[in-house]
């Protein structure tokens, strides 16, 4: 009868242990990055401009010139029209609710965004852009930027 016992005390207590050992979860913003899709080695990760991170303080950033921030960044080069991927990682976030605008100057141009790609079109005007991405997770927002030339 003791065994018996002892059994049952052992299965109902692999259960309880199970959950306290188990993985750390990395509750950090997450990293975005663009990827040329015709030059797969071409990929740039973007800077962190603006991070509000309500699940951990330590996080927070906050960058006055976004623009100035931008230039600072390695230059990447695409053609007019062309289709740029852009990855994600870490993080748990709605990908409908990510923004993308392109800056030249003053002149804002907000993106469409093929969210089931994650991917969206570069516009026509050749010069030299910033890109912002906006995004909402569910731990805080973050942004990011990084300098792009449409030729």
């Amino acid at each position: 009868m003791s065994r018996l016992i002892k059994f049952m005390i052992g299965i109902l207590l692999i259960p309880a242990l199970a959950g306290c050992i188990g993985e750390e979860y990395d509750f950090s913003p997450p990293t975005v990055s663009l990827i040329n899709p015709d030059d797969i080695t071409q990929e740039e990760k973007l800077a962190e401009a603006n991070i509000d991170w309500t699940y951990d303080n330590k996080y927070n950033k906050e960058t006055k010139d976004i623009y100035s921030l931008a230039k600072r960044q390695s230059k990447m080069v695409f053609t007019a029209g062309q289709n740029i991927q852009f990855s994600i990682e870490d993080g748990h976030f709605d990908i409908k609710k990510v923004q993308i605008a392109l800056w030249q100057n003053e002149d804002k141009i907000e993106v469409a965004i093929d969210h089931t790609g994650q991917s969206f079109t570069l516009p026509n005007e050749k010069g030299e852009y910033i890109i912002v991405v906006d995004l909402p997770t569910d731990k805080g927002d973050a942004q990011y930027v990084g300098n792009i030339v449409i030729q």
